[in-house]
């Protein structure tokens, strides 16, 4: 055995918090011992159970089965696989105890029942023939054992079932018994017809168990049925006889078994029927003991119905109710546990989702013995019979006894007595109770295996995934708590077992099983995942708990008086029992000592002379004594703090106080030191005003001017007093190198104190300029400054020059940045029109025509110009282009001097006669400026013309011509990525850019660039882009030409033609391969062959084209020489033998369209040695007709060269004949003959003559070893074996085409019946895609505001945080007024004072995490709880989840830190994820999100309800979730209703009537909702009244008022089937008026009508029976509704039901199902066009959460808090701290907010909205993702159809989280009255007694726990006080000791 070494912790994705609304990362471990399964094989390879396996698996049998037994002995189990049993001792490594080999063996397929057996005896097959018999794989998928009897049962393919000794499974139990038994049930398999499929894998369940001294062994087998057996271990019964069999259930319809178990009298069998409901069937054991009675009967019939076991044989059906309206039906799995029966449902969601739900096996019989106690009481309402005979089935008077398990046949037996053991089912379905939620946390990561265990009451499972991951869930809240992840392997875990338990039974060790390893691990490692107190009890393990005074995570065994609370803190309580203290004060100054004192919380502390203080910062750290003032308080004095600690332009920081005991940090805490003088260098220009704003006490020093640390002589100074500068009062726009006098006004400066300017220039220098300080007024003065032309002097056209008032050397205070603004007139003017925009700006700069500059008036001796009348005459001097198409669309450049001094400047610009429409942004002044020309009628040649406001007009010197541009249309164009595609036409190369755009379906377009531009043609080298349809046109310019849409494709696979590639060393050769591929395609595709090593790849050449039907295209490709060959050899003249070289392999690739990055593999190139010419002693003549040779060759032809690629030349041997050649046209080569055909004149020279024979290739020569005799003589003895063969040929052509014509006679017919058929399927589809695309193109999109409610009905604040804190809306014990007596009222009083106690808190919570029993539920109770107690003082409840919260990323930053904020598997977790829903309540809910939120919610109802969904099936046209599309034709007509409500019997009506939109295709119910939902639309959902409450009425003029009904006498029925009713099957009219009215006050209800949802009962598909309906009639008192009816809508069940045809028709009638019922895929532009309809409303919301007008200070606060503690714990990879904001607001919050708006919002959610939101909150958790991951074609179409969006989505992302980190910081203080404002103004009405009360219920429940720990606790506090406060709460409720009062608790 082999221990494998840590796998590495693969890299975890941000979907590690995506879905996950609840929970967060996990720590993670890894198994502790691996075990090689081949190991085992290879051991047990040597014991083989028969005489030979040499028979041979087929490759497509192949297989590898793998199961897991764990039997009655502790750590051992039992490893079943393909062919292999290992007994496997777990003890304490892995090791093989046993190993066994079963197979493969030959089963026979044509032996009759009696000799079945021969699968036990192999040798014995005389009945059976060897041909007909089959190799399989024995696969061992079941075993079960029995300590008592040694017996091991192992159930497989090939034997069926054989028994074995346990004490030795090699060993058979005995030989007769065994073949007994394995015959017997191999009847079973003949009579199912089941035999002749040998080797198939049956899927057994079973159980053994013991009744009166006899074993009895049930198996069940998937698709054959039940028997079961008695097994005796008495010598006088050497069988094992069958009492129960297959036929006696089978009208359960069994689909699949889930388990078989035995408890208390009784068998119980859980499968799922035909129906997809899962049911169980309770069979007594004591049946089988009248079976065992009344064996020896001589009433055979009486026996047999004894043997059926049908006395006592009941079915109930189980469902789990998900919802308040939905219910699991089809468990996937079920475990028998502690009796309770635990049913595990899948659930359909974007990651895999388990519900777990639970039933005790108590209620289960208890609802089966009422049901029977009603039967014998002849009340039969709740059951149903099995068989016939109903009416002798139930018998009044019967004995308890045969109540309670059928008849014990003690009196007189005959059939009616027996009869009476009721073998029913029960029509009400029992409810399990729904435990939790289990959610896998990666996507694409699905649940392949569970177990669960219990821990001390507490129940947890674990789950092995596809990814070969273990996940521990805590099984305590709504959504099971992830406890932790345990890495087992890269292969999906088959199965989970426990491999070694305690003495109570509780596991300690858990075995898994893979593939190719078996893995064990603890089932805790609560030590080495969690490294401090708050990590510790956050986690929730029920294993783990802090030991205080160890300082470490450990179980309750390993810390020292763990039984003491105050030493050991379990995962159960609150991680605010953590030791922690607060210091006041908060605040201490630099380089003094300063007295504090620090108050505790959590759990007691006991403090004595060991404990010390230290104090750290960075690298620097003290530690100093403390005095212990009392037990929960302590002073000490921290020692000076120099302010070199602090880092540079920073006045203060934070220090971390630490608490040790012997070195070990016991608890910590904070506080802040600071330093006033630097206030200075950290606020250099407001100094004054930032010292008396800081939150600790700085001082202003007037006379020094500066921030000291302690009040200076002058007194008290006030932030009004501070001197300061506001604004500069003289002009802000001067000229550059002038003189200037400044003029600033200041504020409360002293004119007695000296002053200057400090001048920031333009250069970057600093200049100071002496002051003058004059007062104007009260507190004001007048600051002068003057200066010089050289600091003014400025390079640039605009310069911003910044001035500072100082006094001595110290800033003064700016109220505002003082700034001025210098000119250069001289810079970037050198144009007269730039000059002028210029002096637009700045009057002093003017146009100078005596120096033809730009200056000021000053430099301007004379002809100054202040306007463009003045300048010279604008000119222009070039255009570009010089041409553009007549349609126009084309920008022109033009450029020139003086052309305008602005843009208003240009009036209007033409070309002939058609307008140039000018763009401002491309203006330069006077220099050049762009207009977009209009079209031209007419092909023209033009100057262009500029006109401008002041009376000028410009011409140009070039010429402009307009030219009409042509395209010529290609074909139906299919293309992959890099396609060049070439465009014809005429004009191509006129106006500017040419482009290729293609534009997708939801109008997004990717445009490329053209080249190669000549008149008449151009190429486009195409996009990157997914596969789609892609509509392409050309522009040019600002014109379109519109071209055939491009259709991308991937890019085409491709194989080898052939099994290898071959080619020679030296010589090359050619491929062949396959590619699928259209013609379409190949006409764009470059395809070249690359070889590794080649230096040039090698073009390929389609030799064969595609199919219409094949897509298969063959394309041939030069394989170049060997490149790997060092040396070669071009020719082997002298090499008498073939060449002996070894044979090497390179690897070749197609790449498409020169893209080396994404080649396609298609095999290697197998290099074989050249080809050579054999020994050849003569070469016979050539054929006299057509001069063909035949030449011996070696190796010739396997290389894809063909005889075009041969050149062969004859040639006289000796010396002289060089040049005398005659060429042989090759004409057929294969790999021993060449074949070539030449002139006989040529060749008559050659006769018997000695000739060479030479063979060239491009690469290579071949040449014969020797010279050969050529035609030496004739010979015709072949003649006379040819003659026979071709007569026999003959023969055989001639009966071959007989027989050929009579089938073409029989074909005809059929194949033109078929064509027609085809045609017709060919028309449908067309006009099906057709009006498809029509309705994307043309659909809704529109704007849904002016149809939906904006009247937006928010949830009150209490039902808001009830809903969000317990994650249910019915039974929250925090909305319920209990009556609780006076001394428990004391009790919850004073309990409540050592909650506020934080010390204690913390104690109390990790204490009860770490209780074993405390799941997951209470967990997240326990934090719910704290959430109302501690509403009111959320400041206190943030302390304590920061504080835990500081301490889990502390454990997680030396292991994994992206496992962080994952899920919420502890309470501090869950109070995460309570603090995010109060803080985003206000600011971004109620003011940014909730409006955008609301109207998409209805929006998406508004558009499903606009065309028809149907209500069977939950499928509707408008939807953007496959899983809820309607996938066929539906043609509807919309119709106008008077609709109106009446609001009692008198007929009044209430609501005004309305005109209301409606389908023909409504169901009344559909109708009715659209009714109340038009007339009552601004009340909220709740207030509404409801469909089932209220009856339609159809009023008409001159006719009755008719009641319209989903279900009546007037419903269509078609056999089986019944349709709900339409409006349209009532014939509503457009403007005809309906009443909703209540149903009338004590009338009967027609039983023949009534809503569909009365029938269904919660059942929505058309194939669950529609039982409740079996009492309506129809007119002619036939069963309209019978038990076989089912409901439909919109699809005909029976369009998709299988009918049998004939087999010639089989064709045909397969064509015209798909004409009537198109692919689901047709319709899947629906989808899209949904999306498009409400895409605005979808980025609304997107908007308003990543780009939201205001962040939350919730947000920043909690952010700001995880770059702190990133930052401590020096983790300074971004990705890391994207994941934690990620899984904390966006997934942790919103993903359930967007999932579930009617948590925020009183409205109405269907399942198809439902299912609509699921797919949007899909696509933003993708887009919060930091990975980019391609999809493909095979992606889900929910993910195509955002795919594009969540690209923009994941840049809304990170732009959020950079606005965040932009934001101010938020100090604690502004958090803390945030959070107390948020208390006030969401006033909420929770019962805080009730939550107390549950608490103190959780102190009761663990108190021996508690006081245990408690009294061995290190804390003084914990041991003594709270111990004692603890123990006088507890006996006060049993009446022991009087209470002790407030004072004497200790808070």
């Amino acid at each position: 055995m082999t221990l494998l070494p840590p796998l590495l912790l693969p890299l975890i994705l941000i979907a590690c918090g995506q879905l996950l609304t609840t929970t967060n990362c996990q720590p993670t471990r890894h198994v502790d011992d691996v075990f090689r399964i081949d190991d085992a094989i290879a051991a047990a390879s040597s014991t083989a159970d028969v005489t030979s396996f040499d028979c041979p698996v087929p490759k497509a049998e192949q297989s590898r089965f793998f199961r897991l037994d764990p039997v009655d002995t502790n750590a051992t189990v039992i490893l079943s696989m393909s062919n292999f049993l290992l007994e496997m001792d777990l003890t304490n490594e892995i090791k093989t105890v046993r190993g066994l080999r079963t197979g493969p063996q030959y089963n026979y397929t044509d032996c009759e029942q009696s000799s079945t057996c021969t699968a036990v005896s192999p040798s014995d097959t005389s009945n059976c023939k060897r041909e007909n018999a089959q190799c399989v794989e024995d696969n061992s998928n079941l075993i079960s054992t029995s300590h008592s009897l040694n017996l091991l049962v192992s159930c497989g393919s090939v034997r069926n079932c054989i028994f074995r000794k346990l004490s030795d499974i090699a060993e058979p139990y005995e030989a007769n018994r065994t073949a007994a038994y394995a015959c017997e049930n191999s009847r079973i398999l003949i009579e199912n017809k089941q035999w002749v499929e040998s080797g198939r894998k049956y899927e057994y369940m079973h159980e053994m168990y013991n009744r009166s001294g006899s074993h009895f062994l049930m198996i069940a087998i998937d698709g054959m049925g039940m028997r079961t057996y008695q097994v005796s271990n008495s010598d006088n019964n050497s069988k094992y006889e069958p009492i129960d069999d297959t036929n006696s259930y089978v009208q359960l319809n069994v689909k699949k078994y889930l388990n078989i178990f035995s408890h208390g009298d009784f068998v119980y069998t859980v499968f799922n029927d035909k129906s997809n409901s899962t049911k169980l069937f309770r069979i007594c054991m004591s049946s089988f003991d009248d079976y065992k009675k009344y064996r020896d009967s001589s009433n055979d019939e009486e026996l047999d119905i004894l043997k059926s076991g049908m006395g006592s044989f009941n079915t109930v059906t189980i469902q789990c109710p998900l919802d308040d309206e939905n219910l699991l039906k089809q468990a996937s799995n079920i475990e028998f546990l502690d009796g309770n029966l635990i049913l595990y449902y899948e659930l359909v969601s974007v990651t895999h989702e388990i519900a777990v739900c639970k039933i005790s096996i108590a209620d289960i019989n208890s609802a089966i013995r009422r049901a029977r106690q009603d039967c014998s009481e002849e009340n039969l309402t709740n059951i149903e019979f099995y068989g016939d005979d109903t009416g002798q089935r139930c018998r009044s008077s019967l004995s308890p006894e045969w109540v309670a398990c059928g008849p014990q046949l003690t009196s007189i037996f005959h059939k009616f007595a027996f009869v009476a053991g009721f073998p029913f089912k029960n029509l009400d379905a029992l409810h399990a109770k729904m435990q939790s939620k289990i959610r896998l946390p990666n996507i694409g990561e699905r649940a392949v295996s569970f177990q669960t265990f219990i821990f001390k009451s507490t129940f947890y499972t674990f789950v092995g995934t596809t990814s070969g991951n273990a996940y521990k869930f805590v099984m305590k809240d709504a959504t099971a708590k992830l406890a932790e992840k345990v890495i087992v392997s890269k292969l999906p875990i088959l199965q989970i077992r426990s491999g070694l338990s305690n003495s109570e039974g509780e596991a300690e060790k858990i075995v898994a099983l893979t593939e190719k390893e078996l893995s064990t691990f603890k089932a805790e490692s609560c030590e080495s995942l969690y490294d401090d107190c708050h990590a510790c009890l956050t986690s929730q393990d029920p294993f783990c708990g802090w030991c205080i005074y160890q300082a470490r995570c450990t179980t309750v065994g390993s810390c020292e008086e763990s039984q003491n609370p105050k030493r050991w803190i379990p995962t159960s309580h609150n991680s605010t029992r953590c030791p922690s203290f607060d210091v006041n004060p908060q605040y201490v100054v630099t380089n003094s000592f300063k007295d504090v004192n620090a108050s505790f919380t959590g759990v007691e502390l006991t403090l004595n002379g060991s404990f010390t203080m230290s104090v750290s910062l960075a690298n620097f750290s003290k530690e100093f004594n403390i005095t212990i003032l009392r037990q929960n308080k302590i002073t000490f004095q921290i020692p000076p703090l120099s302010s070199d600690l602090l880092e540079s332009g920073t006045d203060h920081a934070t220090a971390s106080l630490i608490l040790n005991l012997n070195g070990r940090p016991i608890s910590k805490s904070s506080f802040t030191f600071f330093d006033c003088t630097r206030i200075r260098q950290t606020y250099r220009t407001k100094p004054c005003s930032s010292c008396l704003t800081q939150k600790w006490s700085c001082y202003w020093c007037a006379r020094e001017n500066s921030c000291l640390n302690q009040r200076c002589s002058g007194g008290k100074f006030s932030i009004n007093q501070c001197p300061k500068t506001t604004k500069v009062l003289s002009s802000t726009s001067i000229l550059s190198g002038e003189d200037e006098m400044f003029q600033i006004n200041a504020k409360n400066l002293d004119p007695a104190q000296s002053y200057s300017c400090e001048i920031d220039s333009c250069t970057g220098r600093k200049y100071t300029a002496k002051g003058q300080v004059v007062a104007t007024s009260p507190g004001n003065v007048l600051v002068t400054c003057n200066a010089t032309a050289d600091q003014l002097a400025c390079k640039a056209r605009e310069s911003t020059v910044k001035i500072l008032v100082v006094m001595g050397d110290k800033i003064v205070d700016q109220e505002h940045i003082l700034s001025v603004t210098v000119y250069n007139c001289a810079i970037d003017s050198p144009l007269c029109g730039q000059c002028i925009s210029l002096h637009h700006e700045f009057d002093a700069c003017i146009w100078c025509n005596s120096t033809s500059s730009c200056s000021s008036r000053t430099l301007c001796p004379s002809s100054p110009v202040d306007g463009m009348g003045g300048c010279e005459l604008p000119r222009i001097t070039s255009i570009s282009p010089t041409s553009a198409p007549t349609d126009g669309g084309t920008i022109i450049t033009i450029e020139g001097t003086n052309i305008g001094s602005s843009y208003d400047d240009i009036s209007k610009i033409m070309v002939d006669n058609s307008n140039c429409i000018k763009i401002n942004n491309t203006y330069t002044i006077a220099k050049r400026i762009q207009c977009i020309m209009q079209n031209s009628d007419l092909e023209v040649t033009s100057q262009v013309n500029v006109w401008t406001t002041y009376n000028v007009q410009a011409k140009s010197i070039e010429t402009f011509s307009f030219k009409a541009v042509k395209i010529v249309p290609f074909p139906l164009t299919e293309v992959i990525n890099d396609s060049v595609i070439k465009v014809v036409g005429t004009n191509l190369d006129t106006g500017n850019s040419l482009e290729l755009i293609l534009e997708s379906d939801d109008g997004k377009q990717e445009i490329t660039t053209c080249n190669d531009r000549k008149s008449e043609a151009f190429n486009c080298t195409l996009p990157n882009m997914p596969k789609g349809m892609y509509m392409a046109k050309i522009k040019l310019d600002g014109y379109s030409f519109g071209l055939q849409n491009f259709t991308y494709e991937d890019k085409p696979e491709a194989t080898a033609e052939n099994d290898e590639i071959v080619a020679f060393q030296s010589g090359g050769g050619k491929g062949r391969f396959i590619v699928n591929a259209t013609v379409a395609l190949l006409k764009w595709m470059i395809i070249e062959l690359h070889v590794e090593g080649a230096p040039k790849r090698k073009g390929c050449y389609v030799v064969q084209t595609p199919t219409r039907t094949t897509r298969k295209a063959v394309i041939e490709c030069e394989i170049p020489p060997n490149p790997n060959k060092m040396e070669h050899d071009k020719s082997m003249k002298n090499q008498t033998l073939p060449s002996r070289r070894k044979r090497s392999t390179v690897g070749a690739y197609l790449i498409y369209n020169n893209d080396d990055g994404d080649k396609k593999y298609v095999g290697t190139v197998q290099y074989q040695s050249d080809p050579t010419f054999g020994i050849i002693d003569e070469l016979p003549c050539a054929n006299t007709e057509n001069g063909t040779l035949y030449i011996p060759a070696t190796k010739f032809g396997r290389t894809g060269l063909d005889a075009t690629d041969y050149t062969v030349y004859f040639s006289p041997a000796g010396e002289g004949n060089e040049g005398k050649k005659v060429q042989c046209k090759v004409n057929f080569i294969d790999p021993e003959t060449l074949s070539c055909r030449v002139r006989r004149t040529e060749l008559n020279s050659l006769q018997n003559t000695k000739i060479k024979i030479t063979a060239q290739t491009r690469y290579l020569t071949i040449e014969t070893p020797s010279e050969v005799t050529y035609c030496p003589g004739p010979n015709l003895t072949w003649v006379y074996a040819v003659i026979p063969v071709l007569l026999i040929m003959i023969g055989c052509i001639f009966w071959v085409l007989y027989k050929l014509r009579l089938k073409s006679r029989n074909q005809r017919s059929e194949r033109k019946m078929l064509m027609s058929k085809l045609d017709d399927l060919e028309n449908a589809t067309r006009e099906t895609a057709r009006n498809e695309y029509f309705q994307l193109q043309t659909g809704y999109m529109e704007d849904f505001t002016q149809n939906i409610s904006h009247k937006i009905n928010y949830r009150s604040p209490t039902k808001y945080f009830a809903q969000t804190f317990f994650n249910k809306t019915e039974n929250i014990p925090v909305l319920s007024n209990n009556k609780i007596g006076d001394d428990e009222l004391k009790q919850i009083e004073s309990f409540e004072n050592l909650l506020k106690n934080e010390e204690f808190l913390l104690f109390f919570i990790t204490t009860l995490e770490e209780q074993k029993n405390f799941n997951v539920l209470q967990k997240g109770e326990l934090a719910s709880l704290l959430a109302v107690t501690f509403y009111e003082d959320l400041p206190y409840f943030t302390k304590v989840m920061l504080k835990l919260l500081a301490d889990l990323i502390k454990a997680q930053a030396s292991k994994n830190p992206k496992l962080l904020l994952r899920r919420s598997a502890s309470v501090v977790e869950k109070m995460v994820s309570h603090w995010m829903s109060i803080t985003m309540y206000d600011e971004y809910i109620y003011e940014q999100s909730g409006t955008p939120l609301f109207l998409l919610t209805k929006a998406i109802h508004y558009l499903v309800n606009l065309a028809p969904w149907d209500v069977t099936a939950d499928k509707a046209m408008n939807s953007l979730n496959e899983m809820t599309l309607l996938g066929n034709k539906a043609s509807y007509n919309t119709i106008d209703i008077n609709a109106s409500v009446q609001g009692s019997e008198t007929g009044e009506t209430t609501v005004k009537p309305k005109l209301i939109k409606v389908i023909d295709l409504d169901t009344i119910t559909q109708a009715k909702e659209k009714i109340i939902d038009g007339l009552f639309s601004d009340l909220p959902y709740s207030e509404q009244p409801k469909p089932k409450d209220l009856e339609l009425v159809l009023f008409r003029p001159e006719s009755e008022p008719k009641v319209l009904n989903d279900i009546d006498t007037t419903s269509e029925a078609n056999g089986v089937y019944v349709k709900i009713n339409t409006i349209e099957h009532f014939k509503v009219l457009n403007n005809d008026t309906v009443l909703l009215r209540p149903y009338a006050i004590n009338t009967e209800k027609n039983p023949e009508e009534g809503g569909y949802e009365e029938f269904i009962i919660r059942e929505k598909s058309f194939i669950h029976s529609m039982e409740a309906l079996r009492n309506i009639l129809n007119e002619e008192n036939e069963p309209l509704m019978g038990r076989k009816k089912k409901l439909y809508h919109l699809i005909s069940p029976k369009e998709l039901a299988p009918e049998e045809v004939a087999e010639g028709r089989k064709h045909a009638e397969m064509i015209q199902k798909l004409i009537k019922t198109p692919l689901q895929e047709m319709f899947l532009t629906r989808m899209v066009k949904a999306k498009s309809t409400i895409h605005v409303y979808v980025n609304n919301v997107m908007k308003s959460i990543l780009k939201p007008e205001k962040i939350p200070k919730g947000v920043c606060y909690f952010f700001g808090f995880l770059d702190g503690e990133a930052a401590k714990n020096k983790i300074t990879d971004p990705e890391i701290l994207h994941i934690w904001k990620t899984n904390s607001l966006l997934l942790r919050y919103w993903v359930n907010i967007l999932k579930n708006p009617e948590f925020v919002f009183d409205i109405q959610k269907t399942t198809i909205v439902d299912s609509c939101l699921n797919v949007i909150t899909q696509a933003f958790m993708d887009g919060c993702t930091v990975t980019n991951v391609k999809l493909s074609k095979d992606a889900p179409s929910n993910k195509l159809l955002y795919a594009k969006d969540v690209m923009e989505y994941k840049i809304w992302v990170k732009e959020f989280y950079s606005n965040v980190s932009s934001q101010d910081s938020v100090n604690k203080e502004e958090m803390d009255n945030f959070l107390l404002g948020l208390s006030k103004k969401f006033k909420v009405e929770f019962n805080r007694t009730a939550a107390l009360q549950q608490m103190l219920g959780l102190l009761k429940k663990y108190s021996k726990e508690i006081l245990a720990i408690m009294k061995v606790n290190e804390n003084i506090y914990i041991r003594n006080e709270a111990y004692y406060n603890i123990e006088n709460i507890l006996k006060l409720g049993n009446g022991e000791v009087s209470f002790p009062s407030p004072q004497e608790i200790s808070v």
